[in-house]
C-alpha cells in the first residue's frame, strides 16, 4: 500500500521508501519490559528478540541500506538503567551488522541516548528531498518540508463489534494538516506501548502539538496493520464507529 512515497512492508509496523532507501519505524521502547517489572508486575522479557526478527524480515523484503528510528529508541524518562543501556546497546550492535546508516531521532523518552550511541547517529529531525521526519512531541515552527513523517502518538482504532465488544488495532494516520501539507504518523513498533484510540479521542488529548494544533484529525485515514491479520485500509477517522 502506498502512502505519499512510502509503501508498507508486511504487515509490519513500518514504512519504506524507496527513492530515499529508508526503512522508518517509532516507538521501540526498549527497556519496558523491566520498567513495569520494577511497578511490580513481572513480564517476561521477549520484546528485543521479537523487534529484532521483525527488523530481519524488513530489510529482506525491502533491502533497505539505511533505517531511521523515529524518537523513543528507549522506554525509561528520567534516568537510563543498566538493563535499558544493556538492550539498546545489543540492539544497536544489531543494527550496524544489518544496515549502512542508521538515524536515531531523539524523542521524549530518549534521555541520556548520547550516554548509550554515538553522536553523529543522533539527530532531533531529519530532512530529505522534502520529507521531515521528527518524533512528534514537538512544535514544528518554521520547517520547511512536503511530508511530515511523525511517531508519539501511537495510534490505534477502536472498533466495536454487533455484540459491543471493542478491540484495539495498531494504526498509521495519513493525510493532510491545516495548511495542505501531508502528515503520516507511524504506529508503535513496540508490541508493548499502549495504543491511542484516536478515532474515538477529543482532540484535545492527543498526545502531538502537531496533531492538536495543526491538523483536523478527524479527515486524516487510517491503516490498520496487524502483524496476524494483515493490512487494511480504512476511511477518514470521523466515519469510524
Amino acid at each position: 500500500m502506498d502512502v505519499f512515497g512510502f509503501k508498507t512492508v508486511d504487515s509490519l509496523p513500518a514504512l519504506y521508501h524507496p527513492e530515499l532507501d529508508i526503512l522508518a519505524v517509532s516507538d521501540l521502547h526498549l527497556g519496558l519490559e523491566k520498567a513495569v517489572s520494577y511497578d511490580g508486575n513481572y513480564v517476561p522479557k521477549f520484546q528485543l528478540e521479537e523487534i529484532k526478527e521483525d527488523i530481519r524480515t524488513l530489510k529482506e523484503e525491502t533491502d533497505a541500506s539505511r533505517i531511521l528510528l523515529n524518537g523513543d529508541l528507549k522506554h525509561e524518562f528520567s534516568h537510563t538503567r543498566f538493563s535499558e543501556k544493556e538492550e539498546i546497546e545489543e540492539f544497536f550492535k544489531f543494527l550496524q551488522r544489518v544496515f549502512q546508516e542508521i538515524i536515531v531521532i531523539e524523542g521524549n523518552h530518549d534521555t541520556y541516548l548520547e550516554d548509550i550511541i554515538p553522536e553523529e547517529n543522533l539527530a532531533e529531525s531529519f530532512l530529505e528531498d522534502g520529507v521531515l521526519f521528527t518524533h512528534g512531541h514537538r512544535r514544528i515552527e518554521d520547517k520547511e518540508f512536503e511530508t511530515l513523517v511523525i511517531g508519539h502518538e501511537h495510534p490505534a482504532l477502536e472498533l466495536e463489534d454487533e455484540i459491543g465488544i471493542t478491540e484495539k488495532f495498531d494504526c498509521l494516520l495519513y493525510g493532510q494538516m491545516e495548511d495542505d501539507r501531508n502528515i503520516i504518523v507511524l504506529p508503535a513498533f513496540s508490541k508493548m506501548a499502549g495504543g491511542s484510540g484516536v478515532n474515538k479521542m477529543p482532540s484535545s488529548e492527543l498526545l502531538s502539538p502537531v496533531l492538536r494544533d495543526k491538523t483536523d484529525v478527524r479527515i486524516l485515514k487510517a491503516i490498520a496493520i496487524d502483524k496476524e491479520a494483515g493490512i487494511f485500509e480504512f476511511p477518514r477517522l470521523h466515519r469510524i464507529q
